[in-house]
């Protein structure tokens, strides 16, 4: 892909190269041409100068000398010529004039100047003639010539000049010129690999990260980007963190599905080694089995939810959901006689109401009131009250138990971190706690209950009130 793209990139860039560097060439080839024809005007009209200057009147004639000071108009052939025509004003009526050369130069013999038009006086005319296969500049001129009396004649003077000397300079130009942009383009287009090789490193870079990621050499993508790839990078940084979030969820789902399990197995267990009346039998296992089977059913559904969007469902009263699972466990662990008891701060009886999936906030307090009448000597204690931001419900787990050792701290929440090693456990109910708390992007902390003096374990979900 990046091998594409680089090649791409470098045949726009000679395609841009070369139709910048032709159409400069062709611009300073026109600039240069137009100098050149220009320098042979100016050059010509000096040339016509000096004849003015060279001719006399004699004899009530136009009189120029046969040598002069240019020494080009004195050498046959030299490619510099110059005449003299004369002819009466041109009008309308005549149109096809004969013209009679007054004076032509030295050099001129053999040229042709009948194709020249006379003009008016002070009228120019600059032109590329051809003669004999040859080009020539041609620059003309008209005059008034006022002799002895007062007679006016009117004179056209002539120079034409072989375009070849001006054609050596416009070709030496042009070789020059296209050796240079052959270069200057020669020197671009490295420079343009070696900045596409550069900027094209950090691509590579990724390649070669997300290589590694699919080999399961590395975890995410590492290394310096610049901002245009930055989001990207973070992006798949996210992604390849999602699947791996997801992956663990799995994981952890079949362990969590397994402790949920636990519960009703062992109560049908129990149920099958009654000696009372085989009647209660069905009834105990159809709602165990049903049980099961919501089981089943809310673990699978946490297995496929997205863990960073906060789930809505139907608010549920947190102190309603809190009493029915204490009573519950009131009958679990009737022979410890466990004193549990709910207080409101500054709340109402069924103020706060959870956002979220039941089965999510049962979950949540089943585990933490489970672990309490576990590990209490005799006195459970559930606090409800409001967070510093309105839309947060605090929930305050104590019992008078031993608590949780402080070299454990934390750790307690993670999988497999036990405690109490005695009592049958696998070290998972707190971190299916800190999983679903974290998946409503709420907190969760253990400390050692101020009151109590036993475990203390502190969780933070949304809610609304009814207040």
């Amino acid at each position: 892909m990046f091998t594409s793209l680089r090649g791409r990139l470098f045949s726009s860039t000679l395609i841009i190269l070369v139709l910048f560097l032709g159409g400069t060439g062709w611009g300073l080839h026109q600039a240069f041409t137009h100098s050149v024809k220009q320098g042979a005007q100016e050059q010509l009209q000096l040339h016509l100068y000096s004849l003015l200057t060279a001719g006399n009147e004699v004899d009530n004639l136009l009189y120029l000398p046969e040598v002069l000071q240019e020494p080009r108009f004195n050498t046959l052939s030299s490619g510099l010529y110059g005449a003299v025509l004369s002819g009466q004003k041109p009008d309308k009526k005549q149109e096809n004039e004969e013209r009679v050369s007054v004076w032509l130069s030295g050099s001129s013999l053999g040229v042709d100047f009948s194709s020249v038009e006379m003009l008016l006086p002070g009228g120019t005319q600059f032109d590329t003639v051809f003669d004999d296969g040859t080009t020539f500049y041609q620059l003309a001129l008209g005059i008034v010539w006022e002799g002895a009396g007062g007679i006016e004649r009117t004179y056209t003077f002539v120079v034409r000049e072989d375009v070849e000397r001006y054609q050596a300079q416009l070709t030496s130009f042009l070789d020059v010129l296209w050796k240079w942009l052959l270069g200057l383009g020669l020197i671009l287009l490295v420079t343009q690999w070696l900045v596409m090789q550069w900027g094209l490193s950090p691509l590579r870079l990724l390649a070669q990260q997300v290589a590694l990621i699919e080999k399961g050499e590395s975890q995410r993508l590492e290394g310096r980007f610049p901002l245009e790839i930055s989001p990207v990078v973070n992006n798949l940084n996210q992604l390849v963190a999602h699947e791996h979030r997801q992956r663990e969820r799995y994981k952890n789902t079949l362990g969590d599905l397994a402790h949920s399990l636990k519960t009703p197995l062992a109560v049908l267990r129990g149920a099958t080694s009654l000696t009372q009346s085989a009647d209660v039998l069905p009834e105990v296992v159809e709602s165990q089995v049903k049980r099961m089977d919501q089981i089943v059913e809310y673990q699978l559904k946490r297995a496929v939810a997205s863990s960073g969007a906060v789930k809505i469902g139907k608010a549920v009263i947190i102190d309603v959901a809190c009493e029915k699972l204490l009573s519950t466990l009131d009958k679990v662990y009737r022979d410890k006689k466990v004193h549990a008891s709910i207080e409101r701060e500054g709340l109402k009886a069924e103020a706060l109401k959870f956002i979220g999936d039941e089965g999510d906030l049962l979950e949540i307090m089943g585990n933490l009131l489970d672990n309490a009448y576990k590990h209490c000597d005799q006195e459970v204690k559930v606090t409800l009250k409001l967070g510093e931001q309105q839309q947060q419900a605090v929930l305050l787990f104590e019992d008078d138990g031993q608590g949780i050792p402080e070299e454990v701290g934390e750790r307690v929440l993670n999988r497999g971190v036990r405690v109490d090693t005695v009592m049958q456990g696998q070290g998972i109910g707190l971190a299916v706690v800190q999983d679903i708390v974290t998946g409503y992007q709420g907190k969760v902390s253990v400390g050692r209950s101020a009151v109590l003096g036993g475990a203390s374990i502190f969780i933070e979900i949304p809610c609304v009130t009814n207040d």
